[in-house]
């Protein structure tokens, strides 16, 4: 979805133009058009995206090119943004969610961390009950990762699996259409939630709040229930600490706990003996 949308600014901006003649100028022409209107986080994305077209053409199409983006002057990497829902809002969402794969959608979210397309292209296969694992096969890094399945989340499963006993026993998707809907039947996979979540979100009166929020807010409420932050880095299944960091603050007492236990002046001043004065008295 991401791509779609990225590409779409760019066909209009560029239209038709011979991309051999585009060079570094015309991307940051683009850039600064783009600019009056969306953030720098859309703009690195869809400049990412021209980038990527441009690589490829070069690496397997063998284009004698060369790729304009490389050398364009590209905004600067917006900080991550950190919006979570405290519990009472999460309960208005899943009360304002009408549609019943959406509040199953929203609890499994709150509960495992994953993103919004690992949640929809979840497979029945992929899940172990005996293991309490979810094994994901289409992750952001590519590779198989495992999620661990709490009691929230596995009454979640087996709530849904129950649903597709009584109506599509047949299909292999975890959140499926439960009515005939455009383009697809009954038990097909729901692809997209994005309008459903949006109208649950302004029923429940929840502003600035996105479909990704939900994982920032799995994150929030494990750093401020006192989880170290390697291991919620290992639940979100961060390539590296660093991108767990923006959730720091959220516990504004670890660093306090951390020294708590040195007070090594306050000890040394009260139990250390005074010292003799030295003599200075040469014998």
């Amino acid at each position: 979805d991401r791509l779609q949308y990225a590409c779409k600014p760019l066909l209009g901006y560029f239209g038709s133009s011979d991309v051999t003649q585009l060079k570094e100028t015309h991307v940051e022409q683009c850039i600064a058009s783009r600019s009056r209107s969306v953030t720098d986080g859309t703009i690195k994305r869809e400049v990412g995206t021209l980038s990527a077209a441009f690589n490829h053409a070069i690496k397997k199409h063998h284009w004698h090119i060369e790729n304009p983006c490389t050398k364009a002057e590209a905004p600067k990497e917006p900080k991550g943004r950190v919006r979570y829902l405290a519990r009472p809002e999460a309960k208005r969402l899943l009360q304002a969610a009408e549609l019943p794969y959406l509040a199953d959608f929203i609890e499994l979210a709150l509960n495992t961390g994953c993103r919004k397309g690992e949640l929809l292209n979840l497979k029945w296969e992929n899940i172990d009950f005996s293991t309490r694992l979810i094994y994901l096969d289409q992750t952001k890094s590519g590779e198989w990762q495992t999620v661990p399945i709490n009691e929230e989340a596995r009454q979640v499963l087996v709530r849904r699996m129950r649903l597709r006993e009584q109506i599509c026993p047949n299909s292999r998707w975890v959140f499926f259409h439960m009515v005939p809907a455009l383009n697809s039947k009954v038990g097909d996979r729901v692809k997209n939630i994005r309008r459903s979540f949006k109208s649950a979100c302004n029923r429940a009166g929840i502003e600035n709040f996105r479909i990704h929020d939900l994982r920032h807010t799995f994150a929030s409420w494990l750093v401020m229930e006192g989880v170290p932050l390697f291991e919620v880095s290992k639940l979100l299944r961060h390539a590296s600490i660093q991108m767990t960091e923006r959730y720091a603050h959220l516990a504004p007492d670890y660093l306090h706990d951390a020294v708590a236990s040195l007070g090594f002046s306050a000890r040394f001043q009260h139990t250390e003996k005074p010292r003799r004065q030295c003599s200075t008295r040469m014998t």
